[in-house]
């Protein structure tokens, strides 16, 4: 199995993060990682993601949300339909802070038979930069005068 887990800290509270975070059909207009999503956010429904990795091709998958708990918790589970050859559980969580200020989680346990062809040493670089834009956009609608990052 390998994992990948990285976090970062938004300067804005979790309703606004999960906000970004659940809107799926605007992923193409802030997500470097997942540039296209849709489908309805609710437990036991079917997302669809388009994934571009650094490095390697792109990829669409159909992945069952497994879990949700509003503002803190989002999980969803993808595979490629031929069992052993690859299952992706990703799950972010929101973790409230002080000052209206939340930290994201942003981790992904991968297995099957792909699974080092999927998370290699530039997938956790792909997570951060999807978690830095995340954060940009929670934040300039939390702070709508907060100049932009160039």
């Amino acid at each position: 199995m390998k994992h990948v887990h990285t976090s970062i800290d938004i300067e804005a509270p979790p309703s606004i993060v999960w906000d970004v975070l659940t809107d799926l059909d605007a992923y193409h207009e802030w997500n470097p990682y997942i540039t296209e999503a849709s489908g309805e956010v609710a437990e036991g429904s079917i997302v669809k993601i388009h994934v571009e990795p650094t490095g390697r091709r792109n990829s669409a998958l159909r992945c069952e949300v497994t879990e949700l708990v509003p503002e803190r918790t989002l999980q969803w589970v993808g595979s490629l339909g031929v069992p052993g050859l690859f299952t992706g559980r990703h799950t972010f969580e929101l973790e409230p802070l002080d000052d209206d200020r939340t930290r994201l989680v942003n981790r992904e346990e991968v297995s099957g038979l792909l699974a080092r062809f999927v998370v290699t040493d530039e997938t956790p670089l792909d997570y951060d930069w999807m978690n830095q834009a995340l954060a940009r956009r929670a934040e300039l609608r939390f702070n709508p005068q907060r100049p932009a990052e160039t």
